[in-house]
């Protein structure tokens, strides 16, 4: 919903993809060794899966561009996380692990965005990327199952304006630096999953 020109939460419940994206990002963290690393999730929205992930850092930090997501972040919430309106460009310091959840697929540049994270990361960082993943296979049951209009609608204010394949995505990290250390799948099966989960670190 479109507010002052932002991305509008209206509160801090789970949307759509957060069930099934939690619970992959959950197994994922469980194969790292985390409980020491410093966090931060760029893009956090209203906060609501920052928050299910939080328990696996030793200190966390929510950032995200629109003053509504960290509104409903900080509603209600007195917790270890530190949420803050702010801008990639506005954090010094460097973070252990990052995690950007469906996000890139809403900016204009997301090769602009990837070479910002240089300001929070170094070749020690691990680096948690979702999107939407799409596929020929999963493309093509869309169009016949006549979902098209639907999942690839233009109506969505600030919704989605980059669509990734396995193969865009990789090219997308490897242009600017990032070396793709793992690749894992989100919600129902390959090939037809929601989305792809890379996991990234500077070169």
């Amino acid at each position: 919903m479109k507010k002052n020109n932002e991305y509008f939460w209206k509160n801090n419940k789970a949307d759509n993809s957060f069930s099934y994206l939690s619970n992959s990002i959950k197994k994922i963290l469980n194969l790292y060794n985390t409980k020491k690393l410093s966090h931060l999730d760029i893009g956090c929205g209203n906060g609501y899966l920052t928050k299910k992930i939080s328990n696996y850092f030793e200190h966390c930090v929510g950032i995200d561009i629109s003053k509504s997501a960290i509104s409903q972040a900080k509603k209600n919430y007195n917790g270890k996380i530190k949420f803050y309106r702010k801008k990639i460009s506005n954090i010094n310091k460097k973070f252990n692990f990052i995690t950007i959840i469906e996000v890139i697929e809403h900016l204009y540049s997301p090769d602009d965005f990837l070479k910002k994270l240089s300001l929070v990361a170094d070749n020690k960082t691990t680096i948690l990327i979702t999107t939407p993943y799409h596929s020929f296979v999963k493309n093509l049951m869309i169009i016949l199952l006549g979902k098209f209009d639907n999942h690839f609608n233009p109506l969505w204010e600030h919704g989605h304006i980059k669509f990734f394949t396995k193969k865009s995505l990789k090219e997308l990290c490897e242009r600017n630096n990032f070396k793709v250390k793992k690749i894992f799948y989100s919600g129902r099966v390959y090939p037809i999953s929601k989305s792809i989960i890379f996991i990234i670190k500077k070169k």
